[in-house]
């Protein structure tokens, strides 16, 4: 049995032409036609561009209210899955996007000292919006298989596949079909072109896309163009990006934006001296830590050992240093203070350990201070570990990765 179909929305165009459609045709996508068996959720990050946010209260709330559609809001409400979901807004009257709950993206990036991961594909997607919708939605279902429409376009193919998978091992594990996955933009063979088309005709205007500010894929959620042009009318949410990955790449050198990139080279091409001055304003008033950063990189299994020895192996000659293995990281606060106090700090430490200060622009161009205690061979040797010291904007949270300090202990002690 089913028990309601529910639009899983985001706040873009996609989702807003699924959601239109609908409402135009109800019985074309069993749905009722007084709209008592269907709802509307959508999850925020807390991060969104404001333009996007005015589109949907102007244009699509005042559509929901006229037809008494319900129209749920929810964020996560901590960092662990125990805290629950925050529901925001529950109402068939709605009036207001709550764009951010208790917990955000944002905050979780910044006590984490990372920018979103562009290996692996969207986990920050599952994590803040996957995740709360679903438990607002089994739990209201109370068994019952959920429809939920997904406004994926005809040119996703590829994303309603790779979802349908995901859905087949989450019912596998459930022992029971939880969610009955439906996509009708693809169904009715609207790409991106129609679906634009159909909103402007529909709405007058032409949608604000919706993405975070911080997304790693903003060159391909909006032209890049498009984007640099959006970050320099809101100049405020880049130099917070800026920050942010200014402080991953004080951690981590590899750990930029893009893939192959940085925000800050982008923005600096671009000539948006508003941005960049909001970022070193930033970066000049707030608080700074010295922060102890230590590595350990594995080396990981032959292929020949999975082969041999199933899943697991801690068999040392069975590794090899030219083969990933896993990386195991701890970051410590060990003070705080001004920008300049931290510097001076870092100075100090230096003399006292005899090593250099090394004063870097080659990763990041604002330039990062490090001293190195212990330096890893090269990039692609694993096997190894890295020890440091370097200033950065205070905030992230001490964390190891669980059995860090026995794989340290182990990797430094036999080197």
């Amino acid at each position: 049995m089913q028990h309601c179909r529910i639009g899983d929305r985001g706040l873009g165009v996609d989702s807003t032409a699924l959601a239109l459609a609908i409402i135009n045709e109800p019985a074309a996508f069993g749905v009722a036609t007084d709209f008592s068996d269907f709802s509307i959720v959508t999850a925020m990050t807390g991060f969104e561009f404001p333009d996007t946010i005015s589109d949907v209260e102007n244009h699509v709330l005042p559509l929901l209210r006229e037809k008494g559609i319900r129209y749920t809001q929810v964020a996560r409400a901590g960092h662990l899955e125990s805290a629950g979901v925050q529901v925001l807004s529950d109402t068939t009257n709605p009036g207001k996007v709550f764009d951010h709950g208790q917990w955000t993206l944002m905050d979780e990036l910044e006590a984490n000292g990372t920018v979103p991961q562009y290996a692996g594909g969207h986990k920050c997607a599952q994590k803040f919006k996957a995740f709360a919708i679903d438990d607002l939605q089994l739990r209201e279902a109370g068994g019952q298989t959920v429809g939920k429409l997904f406004g994926y376009n005809a040119d996703e193919r590829k994303r309603a596949v790779k979802a349908n998978k995901a859905q087949a091992e989450r019912n596998e594990r459930a022992g029971r079909q939880t969610f009955a996955l439906d996509y009708p933009l693809l169904r009715l063979g609207w790409g991106r072109k129609d679906v634009q088309g159909y909103v402007k005709d529909r709405l007058g205007i032409d949608m604000s896309k919706s993405y975070c500010p911080v997304c790693p894929f903003s060159g391909v959620c909006s032209p890049q163009p498009d984007h640099l042009k959006r970050l320099r009318k809101y100049p405020d949410l880049a130099a917070r990006v800026l920050r942010l990955e200014y402080l991953s790449m004080a951690l981590n050198d590899n750990s930029s934006l893009y893939k192959d990139d940085t925000l800050f080279r982008r923005v600096t091409h671009d000539q948006n001296t508003e941005a960049l001055g909001q970022f070193n304003a930033r970066l000049d008033e707030e608080p700074w830590a010295v922060y102890r950063v230590q590595r350990v990189y594995t080396a990981g299994r032959r292929p020949e050992c999975k082969t041999d020895h199933g899943d697991r192996c801690a068999k040392p000659e069975c590794r090899d240093n030219g083969i990933k293995g896993t990386v195991y990281r701890s970051v410590k606060t060990v003070r705080t203070g001004s920008r300049t106090e931290a510097g001076t700090f870092l100075t100090t430490a230096a003399t006292a350990l005899n090593r250099p200060v090394e004063h870097s622009t080659d990763a990041h161009g604002a330039g990062i201070a490090r001293v190195r205690t212990r330096v890893r061979p090269d990039s692609k040797t694993y096997g190894t570990a890295e020890d440091f010291y370097v200033t950065a904007p205070a905030g992230v949270q001490d964390k190891a990765r669980p059995a860090f300090a026995e794989v340290w202990a182990a990797m430094t002690d036999s080197q």
